[in-house]
């Protein structure tokens, strides 16, 4: 099940939405996301912390193993074929794990908080900051702090090969994510994870970005794949 808020968000920005359900094995992930335009990492619960390598703390959910080796598999293969990739949320923290990244496991021990949570079946509000030298900053470039929906008690903690911190919530806890110095330097492709919901407010912008390069994506296949005249 996916709240249908990310279907709305997608084609508000001129995209078609089609949802992809947990997968059979590598292949089936390769295969599908070389189908792709683009592609969204959504929300939801948390990683297993086997992935990277941690005890599970009392506050972790319980593992969705299918959901996570889908997600891992289909972002893996993303980055590896060029396919524009926004990652929300949990999606941010699959791109991080992906990259051999590890996770905090509960904010709230760490920064003595709860305001990234958000309230009970519900999104709050938090600030966070964007760098301004980033490629996020072309996307929302504002002054100082800005207004995000949030929902996690999970974020970043060692960050994964290939990627950068670009933006922070007053706490300093990372809010997003890009493709840094290097494995990953010089990708082609539109990559970007981000820690809260841009699907839950009425910001399109990440979505609109996405889309353009989806689009653009879809142009160059076309003429690669058109027939010689």
């Amino acid at each position: 099940m996916l709240p249908y808020v990310y279907v709305d968000a997608v084609r508000r920005s001129g995209a078609r939405a089609i949802l992809l359900p947990p997968g059979d094995d590598d292949d089936e992930a390769s295969t599908t996301v070389a189908s792709l335009d683009g592609l969204v990492v959504t929300g939801g619960p948390d990683i297993d912390p086997v992935r990277y390598g941690a005890p599970r703390h009392p506050k972790t959910q319980a593992p969705t193993t299918l959901r996570d080796a889908w997600d891992l598999a289909v972002t893996s293969h993303a980055l590896r074929l060029g396919v524009p990739l926004l990652a929300i949320c949990r999606g941010m923290q699959v791109l991080n794990v992906c990259r051999g990244g590890t996770l905090h496991q509960h904010l709230p021990d760490l920064r003595g908080h709860g305001r990234h949570d958000g309230p009970p079946n519900g999104f709050g509000l938090h600030h966070v900051q964007v760098s301004p030298d980033s490629a996020l900053a072309a996307i929302v470039p504002e002054d100082g702090f800005f207004e995000v929906p949030t929902h996690h008690h999970q974020a970043v903690d060692l960050l994964g090969d290939g990627l950068k911190a670009v933006a922070w919530e007053e706490d300093g806890t990372i809010e997003a994510v890009e493709p840094g110095p290097t494995e990953l330097d010089g990708f082609s492709g539109f990559v970007l994870g981000v820690q809260w919901h841009p699907e839950q407010g009425r910001d399109p912008r990440l979505f609109t970005a996405l889309a353009n390069a989806a689009a653009e994506r879809a142009a160059a296949r076309a003429t690669v794949l058109a027939p010689m005249i």
